[in-house]
């Protein structure tokens, strides 16, 4: 029975590993300093994040996951970073290739300030 325990573990640990290993990795959106925000247009959060940076003066590029190629992309991206996509909050962010579910605008624009000069 502990040889079986073993060999369960063996595979299940295995198979964590094969699955980390074969993702692929995103390649960056631009070789320039860039910030993708993914939302909808009726998103009261991506709305938020939205008038944040602009009035921060902080530049930025909008899709709406509402277009199925831009949902599609973001998927593939979020899942490559090992983010869930059954189930999350709008906005998502993009900052330089690290991708960010809902976040804090405080932060985001402290991040974005100091990555996008």
């Amino acid at each position: 029975m502990r040889n079986l325990i073993l060999l369960l573990a063996l595979c299940g640990g295995g198979y964590k590993a094969w699955e980390h290993f074969s993702r692929e990795t995103n390649a960056p959106l631009s070789i320039e300093p860039y910030l993708a925000v993914y939302g909808r247009d009726a998103c009261g959060y991506t709305q938020a994040t939205l008038r944040q940076l602009n009035q921060a003066g902080i530049r930025y590029q909008y899709h709406s996951v509402d277009e199925p190629a831009v949902a599609d992309l973001l998927h593939r991206r979020m899942q490559n970073a090992g983010l869930e996509v059954s189930r999350y909050m709008l906005p998502v962010v993009d900052l330089n290739n690290r991708i960010t579910v809902h976040p804090d605008n405080g932060e985001l624009l402290a991040q974005a300030r100091q990555q996008l000069r």
